[in-house]
């Protein structure tokens, strides 16, 4: 396999805060549907993402093409917070993402496409063309008039990155501009899905800990919080839901080692009741307490964040305070990376210092931006306002 970055670490200024993204390069493709259609074509499994293999993924594709425009779009859920960590601020922050892509010309937009958006692409390539799944990793996002969405997602190439060891050895560090001396990044933030590779995620997380950095991740789906709580995964070898250890969630929650977690109001739900710190008939509001105190008080992570829609957000740091966001009030047009927005938004507000309460407002300023245009990728205007007024947040904890 090779490294797309011709030379690393590349330098970064003194001034800006280094932050890697971590995760599966995906092409989103993006289908606006009926409910009707989506009902029968996902069998009535309406909401959330599911992984499907490379001749299902063409099935779905085939069938959708007949009765909506597709629109390809880059995604990814830690490649979308890198990109608009990267442009909300492009002044205080410097970017990579870390990933696998295939040989294909899908991996060579994807590639293009991060480093037009400010991110540095550090991106492997999985070097048999041969093998069915070695095609870039592909998600068909189905969304629905009231702009919620429906995911099915092929990994493909994105599953070969297994171990740090096919990682250069600087891939956390970045040259300061001194001569061989190198920074390692303030952050690191994982996407869940990397969760379905047990042995990567293990060596990754201490390997930046080790190296003094934060470690963020964000849940990602209420499926995979089941899949990786629960003693058992439903996958059998060679498929994307590979058999996982018992518990893995709970044990890198336990570990200490994950400074901020991120999920919706669903996935908390799941991760109580999967971590029987709820029961199933709880009301969500039980469910939800309930996860965060099982993270704060276990995990004692800096920031357990769980977004709420148009409802906002609620943060709860390891005393077990809470903190809330206001969602704006704007037309919902389509959910897709709205989540992601949000957290590349809060992850801005606590690079740059603020409470938690501004990292939650700042959140909901970039999610609130995201959920008012088609796709994960936000136009100029939209990353000047968000910048703008999260510029405002920092003046008001002066």
């Amino acid at each position: 396999m090779t490294i797309s970055a011709e030379k690393l670490p590349i330098s970064v200024d003194n001034e800006r805060q280094f932050v890697i993204g971590f995760g599966d390069p995906v092409m989103d493709i993006i289908a606006a549907c009926l409910n009707d259609f989506l009902r029968d074509i996902a069998d009535n499994d309406i909401g959330g993402c599911i992984p499907v293999n490379s001749s299902e993924m063409s099935h779905l594709l085939e069938k959708t093409s007949g009765v909506s425009s597709l629109h390809s779009k880059p995604g990814g859920s830690a490649a979308n917070v890198t990109r608009v960590l990267a442009n909300i601020a492009p002044g205080q922050f410097h970017c990579r993402f870390v990933g696998m892509v295939g040989p294909d010309s899908t991996g060579k937009e994807y590639r293009y496409d991060l480093s037009q958006q400010h991110v540095e692409p550090l991106l492997l390539v999985k070097p048999d063309a041969s093998l069915a799944d070695s095609e870039s990793a592909r998600a068909l996002c189905w969304v629905t008039p009231d702009g919620q969405r429906t995911m099915r997602t092929c990994l493909g190439a994105s599953l070969g990155l297994r171990s740090s060891s096919q990682l250069p050895e600087d891939w956390l560090s970045a040259s300061n501009g001194s001569m061989n001396q190198l920074s390692p990044a303030q952050l690191l933030h994982l996407e869940g899905y990397a969760l379905y590779r047990p042995q990567l995620v293990q060596e990754v997380i201490p390997e930046a800990k080790a190296k003094g950095c934060l470690v963020s991740i964000d849940l990602a789906s209420f499926e995979l919080v089941k899949s990786v709580v629960s003693k058992h995964s439903d996958g059998d070898e060679g498929e994307q839901k590979q058999a996982l250890p018992e518990a893995l969630l709970n044990s890198l929650i336990k570990s200490k080692n994950l400074d901020l977690i991120f999920a919706n109001e669903e996935e908390a739900c799941e991760l109580s009741t999967a971590l029987g710190v709820a029961r199933e008939d709880d009301t969500v509001a039980t469910k939800v307490a309930a996860a965060q105190r099982f993270v704060t008080l276990n995990g004692g992570c800096k920031a357990f964040v769980i977004s709420l829609g148009a409802r906002g957000c609620v943060a709860s740091d390891y005393k077990g305070q809470l903190f809330y966001g206001a969602a704006d009030k704007v037309k919902v047009v389509d959910t897709i990376g709205a989540g992601d927005a949000f957290t590349a938004g809060f992850l801005a507000g606590f690079l740059m210092d603020l409470p938690l309460d501004r990292c939650c407002a700042a959140g909901c300023i970039a999610g609130g931006e995201a959920v008012q245009i088609e796709g994960a990728e936000l136009p100029r205007e939209a990353y000047e306002r968000v910048e703008a007024r999260i510029n405002a947040l920092k003046k008001q904890n002066t």
